[in-house]
């Protein structure tokens, strides 16, 4: 599918889903802060627009922030379709949530140098580049307020899997730290402030190579969301109930800041030992959320993927229900459909023209 083609999408979808939830787009509206759990977030396959589409009539409840990923080294070309992909989500009343990785060229041609290359300033052109292109999409409201989106930055540094983490043996820790306050100095010295862009800082639950997460952390006045990813699988490592996911991850995170506690991924597969068992995996999503609420975390993004394994809650290989959409019949998770169907569970905001209020843009409500 050519760029043509996916904006065309876009606005067919886009214009279809305005129901979904009662959002409108009035822009003199504004709104309260709501009071709720966590932030509902997703990130779906390509196109992202029209699967967007079908997985929210069957949520019927509009995602707050949808998850588009980028390569710190894109083209100003690519940058340019990224841009096109928030200006959809952001359309389509979400706040987008940018997780940029520090790759050039492609992932298997970067080195493990790579962070301390961005530190020292060797990819500024890229930097400035994305700062430019993000200013001016904040900034495009033909008189409206500003948009806004979220931003994590180089995340799962803890791993070997990942260039610019320090377990990768090119870097260390203290390289990641500059690396991340460069490139986010860079980007906000154009004017932008925290209520149009919040920097999200991403561990992995689990890491490789025995650093401490905290080493990793770049200060309180450079980022403003934590966030904790997370699996579970039984081909990694084992199936493990969420706090023996996530709790040592949050207590070392929790041991440096104070910034409000996302997931920014998370999934569940049903692959068991032996075979699949979508009811298992139908009540680990119950007891995730569950376990969500209990530790106060702000910021929920399920990752709505078939990559390493099925991931999906929704039009994926198995499920523990169907549903039907658009007249056709699909498998589901109807666990995951609940916990959106609850009151506390906060989606887009309904008046806001900002999609979110301040404070629900910053976790303090």
């Amino acid at each position: 599918m050519d760029r043509r083609q996916f904006l065309g999408l876009v606005g067919a979808s886009a214009g279809a889903a305005v129901g979904v939830a009662g959002l409108t787009r009035t822009a003199s509206e504004t709104g309260a802060t709501r009071t709720g759990d966590f932030l509902a977030g997703v990130s779906v396959d390509r196109p992202t627009v029209e699967t967007l589409d079908r997985f929210e009539r069957w949520t019927g409840k509009r995602h707050a922030v949808v998850t588009q990923y980028a390569a710190l080294g894109q083209s100003d070309e690519e940058i340019a379709w990224t841009m096109s992909v928030l200006e959809a989500l952001w359309e389509r009343g979400h706040v987008p949530m940018l997780v940029l990785e520090p790759t050039f060229g492609s992932e298997a041609a970067t080195p493990t140098t790579v962070s301390a290359d961005v530190a020292a300033g060797d990819h500024d052109g890229r930097v400035d580049a994305w700062g430019d292109a993000l200013t001016d999409w904040v900034r495009r409201g033909f008189g409206r307020p500003n948009r806004r989106l979220f931003v994590e930055f180089a995340p799962e540094m803890n791993g070997d899997w990942v260039k610019w983490g320090a377990p990768a043996g090119g870097s260390t820790p203290e390289d990641y730290v500059e690396m991340f306050r460069r490139v986010r100095g860079r980007v906000m010295s154009t004017g932008l402030d925290a209520s149009d862009v919040q920097w999200v800082w991403g561990p992995n639950a689990g890491g490789r190579g025995g650093i401490p997460i905290p080493r990793y952390y770049p200060g309180d006045d450079a980022v403003d969301w934590a966030a904790v990813n997370g699996y579970n699988w039984w081909e990694w490592a084992g199936w493990f109930s969420p706090p023996e996911i996530y709790a040592k991850a949050f207590e070392q995170v929790r041991s440096v800041t104070d910034a409000p506690l996302a997931i920014t991924e998370v999934a569940c597969s049903s692959e068991v030992g032996g075979g699949n068992d979508p009811e298992r995996k139908a009540a680990w999503i119950a007891d995730f959320y569950d376990y969500v609420v209990a530790e106060d975390v702000r910021l929920v993004s399920w990752f709505e993927h078939a990559k390493e394994t099925d991931w999906r809650v929704f039009d994926g290989v198995r499920g523990t229900d169907g549903a039907t959409v658009g007249g056709e019949t699909v498998r589901v998770y109807d666990a995951y459909k609940r916990v959106m169907d609850r009151e506390s569970t906060l989606g887009a905001h309904p008046t806001d023209p900002r999609r979110l209020t301040d404070r629900e843009f910053r976790g303090a409500f």
